[in-house]
């Protein structure tokens, strides 16, 4: 059972929903030494506020390195959440090898410490992307459907077979989280292609025109990064998200050119969108049948338009601060890049 002082080890504790995660674990009064992270720092960010709080127990180590069993098996955590792995489709498109070996040669290191170290459960990102090639229900697409397209999304697939296997052969208890879009603040803005709240604000703010590709009335379902958070937590509460699979949604869709309008309202602009190519392999409709979820007894809480506005609170304040210009944004994009 959850409390203050159970051990918690975050791989990608840098990254946008390991932070948050840290975040809200220390605002509940947990205890900072009962949490660690082990994160390459290659796509995160160390943010003093959060991760000084925890920074004796901080390890910038690659989830590739079999040290990492070590640093798991001497923590002696009682839950892992593994959120380490390369999360761009495009980046995954681009290179295949570093996709692989990121998302599934890692998380065997990090399931083999879990494994020394008795760890409880490992708690994992899967993605909602592996429903990029299944037909979607009216209620939304369910925890049984897989039919994954990119290598990204395949190789989160693979990740989740493998968590499988090893809880059938070596004992190894797990929970499987497909996220749909997570958004909020902190959220990485320095991919190739930035999440979609971040880009759009961030192009508006530098006085461009948000982008997007292919058809604009392609919806998603978006969810704030602390409902996310409160899902986390019930896993450690209620045993029976043991070795399940949950959507983690609003099971409610929005379309880009709602999103952007909400945006720009909420910023009191107007403005149309750049528009590329639609990039191969992306589904166009994605919404999330969330009553698994539900009937652990969880609910979305956060409305869309207070996470846009503190999206937008959390960007200005990275410009105020110097750490991104909205001027030059998404103007060196090399479009051949992101396509598959």
């Amino acid at each position: 059972m959850y409390n203050k002082d159970t051990r918690i080890l975050i791989t990608g504790g840098a990254g946008f929903v390991g932070t948050n995660f840290i975040n809200d674990l220390l605002n509940r009064g947990h205890n900072p030494k009962c949490i660690a992270v082990i994160d390459n720092m290659e796509h995160g960010t160390y943010i003093p506020k959060v991760h000084d709080q925890i920074k004796e127990n901080f390890h910038e180590v690659d989830i590739r390195n079999q040290y990492v069993e070590n640093i798991i098996q001497e923590f002696e955590p009682e839950y892992v959440f593994h959120f380490a792995g390369l999360v761009s489709i495009y980046d995954c498109n681009e290179d295949p090898y570093e996709a692989v070996d990121n998302n599934i040669l890692g998380s065997i290191n990090v399931m083999n410490g879990c494994i020394k170290a008795n760890v409880k459960r490992i708690i994992f990102s899967e993605t909602s992307a592996v429903y990029e090639n299944c037909e979607m229900p009216k209620e939304g697409f369910n925890e049984t459907q897989s039919d994954p397209t990119t290598v990204y999304s395949t190789t989160k697939a693979c990740l989740a077979l493998l968590a499988e296997s090893y809880h059938r052969t070596k004992g190894l208890n797990y929970t499987a989280l497909r996220y749909f879009n997570v958004a909020g603040p902190l959220q990485d803005y320095n991919r190739t292609i930035p999440p979609v709240f971040a880009g759009f604000i961030l192009r508006i703010k530098g006085g461009h025109n948000p982008i997007v590709f292919g058809d604009y009335m392609k919806a998603r379902d978006y969810i704030d990064v602390a409902d996310v958070n409160a899902f986390h937590i019930l896993c450690m509460e209620n045993e029976k998200t043991a070795n399940q699979t949950f959507n983690l949604g609003t099971g409610k869709m929005t379309n880009l050119m709602e999103l952007k309008d909400m945006i720009a309202d909420i910023m009191g602009v107007k403005v149309p969108f750049d528009h590329y190519d639609a990039i191969a392999g992306e589904a166009l409709n994605i919404r999330g049948d969330i009553s698994k979820a539900k009937s652990m007894g969880w609910e979305p809480k956060k409305d869309i338009k207070d996470t846009i506005k503190e999206t937008i609170v959390y960007l200005e304040n990275e410009i105020e601060e110097g750490t991104i210009d909205p001027l030059t944004f998404m103007e060196d994009l090399e479009i051949e890049k992101v396509k598959i």
